[in-house]
């Protein structure tokens, strides 16, 4: 990455710490094992801050996968978005991310995109988003616009229970397609302690698909 532009990508970063407004989200980590032959380390952070119609979002996950001895994947992933709500079901939104992934050929993807979402449904049990967007990626092999859309769905199982589902696919002209989709099943304990059984799958334009459990606190 650029200089200039990891100064940019911190300092919008800073604003997202020193807001005031009211947060929710949760801190993971865990991994998974199989027969010592195979294991994945991650971890993740997921913040909502919300303060009359504008909302922030920020997440972060690295994973770390070994199979024989041999490292196959190490990735960072972040990304930070400010929604603004301007009718019911409706809101914009500026979103930037930057994501690493050391066994890729464009190691290093920084994209910033401007878009609009629609609240497809919003009801006890179940939410659901879907956004579309236009951006501009910043990769060690390209410069270019890009086109972007992101379907986010919520839904309450039971009590303790929820689910989650989160899918990105981006697009260009020269670029690789990049698809992303995190899934998620969440028991929520009384104390503040979260049990999450997760997958995410990535295309980009290797497919990896990575299933962990991770353990953290909400607040």
């Amino acid at each position: 990455m650029k200089k200039a532009d990891f100064k940019f990508f911190t300092a919008f970063l800073m604003l997202f710490f020193v807001t005031e407004s009211f947060a929710s989200g949760s801190a993971k980590i865990g991994g998974t094992f199989v027969n010592s032959d195979e294991s994945t380390f991650k971890v993740s952070v997921d913040d909502q801050r919300e303060s009359g119609k504008w909302q922030q979002v920020f997440e972060f996950d690295y994973v770390f996968k070994e199979s024989q001895d041999i490292k196959t994947l190490d990735e960072i992933y972040t990304g930070y978005k400010v929604n603004y709500t301007f009718a019911p079901k409706h809101y914009v939104f500026s979103q930037l991310i930057f994501d690493n992934d050391k066994f890729r050929v464009d190691e290093q993807r920084l994209s910033m995109a401007y878009g609009y979402g629609y609240k497809l449904l919003r009801t006890e049990k179940f939410k659901a988003s879907n956004e579309i967007s236009i951006g501009y990626l910043n990769s060690d092999l390209l410069d270019e616009v890009i086109y972007r859309n992101s379907l986010w769905f919520f839904y309450k199982l039971a009590d303790r229970v929820n689910a989650t589902n989160k899918y990105l696919l981006e697009w260009g002209d020269n670029a690789e397609d990049y698809v992303r989709n995190e899934t998620s099943l969440n028991y929520n304990f009384d104390n503040g302690t979260v049990l999450s059984l997760s997958n995410t799958y990535t295309e980009d334009p290797i497919d990896n698909n990575i299933l962990s459990v991770t353990i953290g606190v909400r607040w």
